[in-house]
């Protein structure tokens, strides 16, 4: 079941664009890096937070997505992909700690003979503001892709963060998400479970997850910052026909570290571990152990005359350390970006 999980949390139904190559070299889950823009998807009152331009995907093979967010008191923002999605529009607002997303998408897809495939819709609606007991963000999405015979896939997720002095640590984050809809079928295929009818129609697919997170910083020393992060997670999903399953994840463990080289220049480093305690599908019981997953990452950040800063962040892979030379001269074989790239202006 490795990369289950994340596969499921990743999924966005009609995407904003808020994710960023500093983030997923420190573990891919903005939650646990409060002031990064990318908080912006879970918790969409942290749109107050700041003004931005960002492009992200720089490198990627879909070109590159963007994101502004500028304002006073009021905060308007707009987001673009260059991916070849369907959205019609992708706003945001902010004012007084709340924060609002809204996402409409509606197109047609048309094969080589121009014969219409179906006609292309959904939403995806976001809200957050800071509590008295925390961060709150609530999402809700829907698509529907107009193929023939296809239902509508919906998701609705919760999260929280906030404060919880609870032995090392002084943080804490929880989500909850519901899902329902093939889309989420993708699943099943990185479990070997991918499970068609006699007309070759993925079967219906629906989950719920909850995860509940403690994490900390810590300061070892003047510009490093190491996260440590610990909780567990619960899945339960329904393949259709009666097939169901559970998994619990316990604990889920990261440690990533911030560090900066020079005024300009910082490094970034994550290891993530996820131990499956317990997981069963239809009541068989499946393969528990643990799942490992590491990133590197480098950023590069100047500030400008008037006080705002200019970053470029990427997520590398590990030759750049093990063979930073070869890396850097080109005479290593592959790309030294993983194809996340990030560059930033902040005002």
């Amino acid at each position: 079941m490795k990369n289950v999980k994340v596969i499921l949390i990743s999924v966005a139904l009609c995407a904003t664009v808020f994710a960023n190559a500093r983030i997923e070299a420190l573990g891919g889950d903005a939650g646990f890096w409060p002031g990064d823009r990318a908080n912006a998807t879970a918790f969409p009152g942290t749109l107050n937070d700041s003004q931005w331009v960002e492009f992200g995907g720089v490198e990627g093979a879909d070109g590159p997505s963007a994101s502004i967010n500028w304002g006073g008191d009021v905060k308007w923002g707009f987001n673009f992909d260059a991916a070849g999605n369907d959205d019609w529009v992708n706003i945001t607002w902010a004012k007084d700690g709340m924060g609002l997303r809204v996402a409409m998408l509606s197109g047609e897809d048309f094969d080589d003979a121009g014969v219409s495939e179906g006609a292309v819709s959904g939403f995806d609606l976001g809200w957050g503001q800071a509590m008295s007991f925390g961060e709150l963000g609530v999402g809700y999405s829907t698509y529907d892709s107009g193929a023939a015979g296809s239902e509508a896939q919906t998701s609705l997720t919760v999260n929280w963060r906030g404060t919880c002095e609870a032995w090392l640590f002084d943080n804490a984050k929880a989500s909850l998400s519901m899902n329902d809809g093939t889309m989420y079928a993708v699943a099943e295929a990185e479990m070997g479970l991918w499970d068609e009818d006699a007309a070759g129609t993925l079967s219906e697919y629906s989950s719920m997850m909850l995860d509940y997170d403690l994490f900390t910083h810590l300061k070892p020393a003047d510009g490093v910052t190491a996260l440590v992060a610990m909780g567990f997670g619960y899945w339960s999903y329904d393949l259709g026909s009666g097939v169901d399953g559970t998994s619990m994840y316990l604990p889920n463990a990261l440690v990533a570290v911030e560090a900066s080289m020079t005024d300009w220049a910082t490094v970034r480093a994550h290891v993530g571990q996820s131990h499956t305690f317990s997981s069963d599908l239809g009541g068989a019981d499946l393969r528990t152990g643990n799942n490992t997953d590491y990133g590197f990452g480098v950023g590069f950040g100047w500030t400008t005359s008037n006080g705002s800063s200019v970053s470029l962040d990427m997520e590398v892979s590990n030759s750049l350390f093990t063979d930073p030379i070869s890396s850097m001269t080109g005479y290593k074989t592959g790309n030294l970006s993983n194809g996340e790239v990030t560059v930033s202006y902040v005002f």
